[in-house]
C-alpha cells in the first residue's frame, strides 16, 4: 500500500472520529419536569406549557422568569438570561435548554412553540 493512501485512509478516520466525538458532546436528551429537577448536567431539553400568568421580564437586567408544567402536573421554574423571544407573547409551549441551578431551571435556550397562524379556525363537522 503506498503512503499516500495510508495518510488518506488516517486522516478520514481521525475526521470522522472527530465528528462523533462532537456529535455526541452536543447531542442532549429531552427530560421530563421530574427528570430535570433530579439529572445533571447543563444541556437538558424540557419541554412543557408555559403557565402565562407566571411570565416576568426584567429587560433592564435581561432576565426572563416563568413557569413551565407538563402532561404529569409538574411544575418547573425556568430562569433565562436574555432578551424574551419576540413571539413569548403567543407561546404556548416551551422547551428551555439549560440545566438546575439553585432551585430553578436555567435556560441558556428558549424554543418558542406558537399556535400555527396557518391552523383551520373553524372546527369540522
Amino acid at each position: 500500500m503506498k503512503l499516500s493512501s495510508i495518510v488518506a485512509v488516517v486522516i478520514g478516520v481521525l475526521g470522522l472520529s472527530g465528528m462523533l466525538v462532537a456529535f455526541l458532546n452536543n447531542a442532549s436528551p429531552y427530560v421530563t419536569i421530574a427528570e430535570a429537577k433530579s439529572a445533571k448536567g447543563d444541556n437538558l431539553h424540557v419541554a412543557g406549557d408555559l403557565v402565562k400568568e407566571t411570565v416576568f421580564t426584567d429587560t433592564t437586567g435581561g432576565v426572563v422568569r416563568f413557569d413551565l408544567k407538563d402532561e404529569a402536573g409538574g411544575k418547573l421554574s425556568v430562569v433565562y438570561h436574555g432578551l424574551p423571544p419576540a413571539n413569548m407573547g403567543s407561546a404556548t409551549k416551551v422547551v428551555a435548554v439549560g440545566g438546575m441551578k439553585d432551585g430553578a431551571f436555567h435556560a441558556t435556550k428558549l424554543l418558542i412553540k406558537c399556535p400555527s397562524k396557518y391552523e383551520s379556525t373553524q372546527k369540522a363537522s
